[in-house]
C-alpha cells in the first residue's frame, strides 16, 4: 500500500490544478529523473535503482519512493509511490532541482510549502487496514 504523489511542471508553475493545459506542461525526460534520483541518493545517503528508466527507485531506512515514469522517453507527469515514512527532504529537492510541483493524490491538491500534507491521515488509514480494523 502506498501514499501517492504526482509530480508535474508547467511553464508558470502557478496555475490551479484544473487550469493546467497540456500545451503548458514541460515534460520530464526519463534520464532527467534518473540523474536527479542519483543526485538525491548521494545527498541523503540513500540507495537508488535506475536501471529500468520507466520505473526508478529511491530507498532509505525511513522511506521508499518509486518513480513511475512510464515507457516513453518523456512524460508529462511522474507518479511517486511512497512507502514507510514521509520523505520530506526528497520532496524539497525535487521541487528545487526540477522546478516541479507535487500533487497530493489523497487530497487532489498541490503541496504548499511549509504546510502539512495528508501523509499522517493516510498513515493512520494504512495502519488500520494493516491491522485489519
Amino acid at each position: 500500500m502506498s501514499w501517492d504523489v504526482v509530480m508535474i511542471r508547467t511553464k508558470s508553475n502557478r496555475e490551479a490544478l484544473d487550469e493546467i493545459k497540456s500545451e503548458n506542461i514541460i515534460p520530464f525526460r526519463q534520464t532527467e529523473i534518473a540523474d536527479e534520483i542519483r543526485k538525491i541518493a548521494a545527498r541523503l545517503g540513500a540507495v537508488c535503482n535506475c536501471e529500468d528508466l520507466s520505473w526508478q527507485e529511491l530507498d532509505s531506512d525511513k522511506w521508499s519512493v518509486e518513480f513511475s515514469v512510464g515507457k516513453e522517453e518523456e512524460a508529462e507527469s511522474v507518479m511517486l509511490l511512497i512507502r514507510g515514512g514521509e520523505p520530506k527532504e526528497v520532496f524539497a529537492l525535487l521541487v528545487a532541482d526540477l522546478n516541479t510541483r507535487l500533487i497530493d493524490c489523497s487530497t487532489g491538491e498541490f503541496f504548499l510549502p511549509g504546510e502539512p500534507t495528508s501523509f499522517e491521515s493516510w498513515k493512520a488509514y494504512r495502519d488500520k487496514i494493516v491491522k485489519g480494523e
